[in-house]
């Protein structure tokens, strides 16, 4: 619910800033330590009256992909989005679907599907030819599924398979009675599969001022077209595309809306 939700992004705030603040939590636990240790005391037993008030720092929000990392790990589970929802400009020029979509389309037999999903969990087994094949839980926004993965997928695609990662997946699907069985002929990085679906960028600008940050991060060439949309004269807007072609990778989208003087970014 909005109440759940914004009282877990209270939580992340808190968590963010107690983080942030640890030198000063510690300091004043170690000063307290030593008063009680010294007898340092007022005549009615509570705190000695030249302690002083601590005084945590302001710190902003968690970005966007710390928070739903941080939900994740102190409850198994995302609350106020889902990791994959930034990629979702990328997911439909790659012809991805979602595990919802699948659920609902029964009629099909023995097809293959394209999904992204952000990994959950992992369980190995061994055949009887003593080789390991998988069982891997991810989550889309709709829901979870699980994929199975062979021997040889399993290996290929080791260095992906963590607990927060997401991936896509292209896999075999049947169905056999009410379940889906999901069976992957290959999983690729989400990050370098999106780098590559030539998605572009329109930044609108409230003001100039980080134009020299965003040129930094704009150093990659890829197949992505980014245009800045800048205020002009009174109640108008100037579009300027860049020459060149760049690469788009979530990060980026993430590192560019951070910076002060923009407004929004959006996917093209």
């Amino acid at each position: 619910s909005l109440a759940r939700a914004g009282a877990f992004d209270g939580l992340n705030r808190n968590r963010r800033q107690v983080v942030e603040s640890a030198d000063i939590l510690l300091n004043s636990a170690q000063r307290n330590a030593r008063e009680r240790e010294s007898g340092q005391v007022s005549l009615f037993g509570g705190p000695s009256e030249d302690q002083e008030e601590i005084r945590l720092p302001a710190v902003a929000d968690w970005p966007g992909h710390e928070r739903l990392s941080e939900e994740f790990s102190a409850m198994g589970f995302y609350l106020s989005g889902h990791p994959l929802d930034a990629y979702a400009a990328p997911l439909k020029r790659l012809g991805a679907t979602t595990i919802g979509g699948l659920m609902e389309d029964r009629r099909r037999a023995g097809f293959k599907a394209v999904l992204a999903g952000t990994m959950i969990r992992k369980y190995e087994r061994r055949s009887r030819s003593n080789e390991s094949f998988a069982f891997v839980s991810f989550s889309d926004p709709t829901g979870m599924f699980e994929v199975m993965l062979f021997p040889e997928v399993l290996a290929a695609s080791r260095p992906l398979l963590e607990a927060g990662k997401s991936v896509l997946i292209t896999a075999s699907a049947e169905w056999d009675g009410d379940e889906l069985k999901l069976r992957a002929a290959s999983i690729a990085d989400l990050d370098a599969a999106s780098a590559n679906a030539g998605e572009g960028l329109r930044v609108h600008m409230q003001d100039p001022s980080s134009l020299g940050a965003i040129a930094a991060q704009l150093k990659q060439p890829g197949k992505g077209i980014v245009t800045f949309v800048v205020p002009g004269g009174p109640g108008e807007e100037v579009e300027i595309a860049l020459p060149q072609r760049l690469q788009v990778t979530v990060a980026l989208k993430n590192a560019i809306k951070s910076l002060p003087g923009v407004a929004t970014v959006e996917s093209v």
